[in-house]
């Protein structure tokens, strides 16, 4: 396990590189900023209660911005506290071949606040690991592969002319890979993210672990003949991915080039009452915590839809000047320091109406726990299908194995069919974004039996 006391050694020695990139770009007669990222990962793999991987890498880059005769250029090393002039000059060249021949936003004047470095940053300890290989022992019929990493970067943009500004974040992932085996295999998978190590093992031990291992066990047996059931209850695992499929019909750019359905609909009603869906990097759930975005744009609340009704779109200072609009915040880059793109940060399906869990009086709940991959999807228009897995829950609480399914809809219809929530918040990594959802109630999605290859 590492011993650091600081968790990116070399960071501070190498703070004074942007010193170098800018007044290499002064040189040339060009305004600039270097954005910087500095990477380290822990990552341990536990299997039947071995260990049996276990790494840590640092890596990072440094992004050159550079504006000169009305030109933005771009340019990018996957080092972090790079000096070679030969950024400045490439970057420069870019900015000439792709002149757009119109105004350049210029960077604004509100600059992204320096923020304390976020305490504790996220670690796979001794105790951690030894938590991790204890979890994962399993039994005869049952296989625990547990995946825990642990991600600090500390990010850092500046600006000529001012001071820079800098915050460090992380986050701690567990995935879970259960199976068990008994009439045929049964197999569940969630991820779980937080803050720190320790909070999601916590929650594993505590709740996930146990559910996951039921509902495997539960697909483990003989499936049924038939899906007779009265309610659909689609687990938030399922929803969160749905959601990222149509979560860039909430971008700025989208709109603007024509690839969002929800273009010219700002005020109208796009989903059930009761529906809000908001993206916020700083919210007390975000895995992902970011006091500004790439740009150095200051972060925060982005409502998209208020109570069904759609409020606005997520963008960067390029799609907000084109637009006529303040941006939001939500220019992310890659961890190569790739050029910013609108994405969301922690975008959130919320409903006012709890419906309660999967057992109901005098009703039998067809209750899909897992997504196994999208056989179709498309971005624009929202259609998909996709495998999944579902267990048939009696008025009792008894399971049964609903078997292999098909799970085929529309996800903007989706959102106008949301009858309520169970409850339970789930969520999905795509990249840098994370999407969030809970289970929801709902009747409009055509449900059938999967064929066995």
């Amino acid at each position: 396990m590492s011993t650091l006391r600081d968790p990116f050694t070399g960071a501070e020695a190498q703070s004074g590189a942007s010193d170098a990139l800018l007044a290499e770009a002064a040189r040339h007669g060009a305004d600039a900023e270097v954005w910087t990222a500095w990477h380290e990962t822990d990552e341990l793999v536990c299997r039947a209660g071995t260990v049996e991987r276990r790494s840590e890498v640092s890596s990072g880059a440094t992004a050159l911005t550079v504006w000169a005769d009305g030109d933005e250029g771009y340019a990018v090393r996957n080092v972090p506290g790079a000096t070679d002039p030969a950024l400045v000059t490439t970057a420069l060249s870019i900015g000439r071949v792709l002149a757009a021949g119109d105004a350049v936003p210029a960077p604004h004047a509100d600059r992204a606040p320096h923020t304390p470095p976020a305490a504790p940053l996220p670690r796979i300890g001794t105790g951690a690991a030894e938590r991790l290989r204890a979890l994962a022992e399993g039994t005869g019929d049952l296989e625990v592969e547990l995946r825990a990493r642990a991600d600090r970067t500390r990010v850092r943009l500046h600006r000529a002319g001012s001071d820079p500004a800098q915050y460090d974040t992380g986050v701690a992932q567990l995935f879970a890979r259960i199976t068990a085996r008994g009439d045929g295999t049964g197999y569940m998978g969630h991820q779980l993210f937080g803050r720190t190590t320790e909070e999601v093992l916590d929650a594993a031990e505590r709740t996930e672990l146990a559910e996951l291992v039921a509902l495997a066990r539960v697909l483990a047996s003989r499936p049924v003949a038939v899906l007779d059931h009265d309610d659909l209850l689609v687990d938030g695992r399922v929803v969160s991915r749905l959601l990222t499929l149509i979560a860039p019909a909430f971008l700025l750019d989208s709109v603007i080039e024509g690839r969002s359905p929800l273009k010219d609909r700002v005020g109208e009603r796009i989903a059930s009452p009761g529906v809000t869906l908001t993206d916020d990097p700083t919210a007390p759930g975000s895995p992902l915590p970011a006091p500004w975005d790439g740009e150095g744009t200051p972060t925060g609340p982005t409502v998209l839809v208020e109570d069904g009704v759609l409020r606005g779109f997520l963008s960067s200072r390029r799609t907000a000047t084109e637009a006529g609009a303040p941006a939001t915040g939500s220019a992310h880059r890659g961890p190569n320091g790739e050029m910013p793109t609108v994405q969301p940060g922690y975008f959130v399906l919320t409903h006012t109406t709890g419906l309660g869990t999967e057992i109901r009086p005098d009703r039998t709940v067809l209750h899909v726990v897992q997504a196994n991959g999208a056989h179709t999807s498309n971005p624009i228009t929202g259609d998909f299908s996709i495998g999944a897995n579902a267990v048939l829950v009696a008025p009792d609480g008894t399971r049964r194995n609903a078997g292999n399914i098909t799970l085929a809809g529309n996800a903007f219809a989706l959102l106008r069919s949301i009858d309520g929530h169970d409850g339970r918040v789930r969520v999905n990594r795509s990249n840098s974004s994370f999407v969030a959802a809970p289970g929801i109630w709902t009747r409009d999605l055509t449900v059938g039996h999967q064929e066995s290859a």
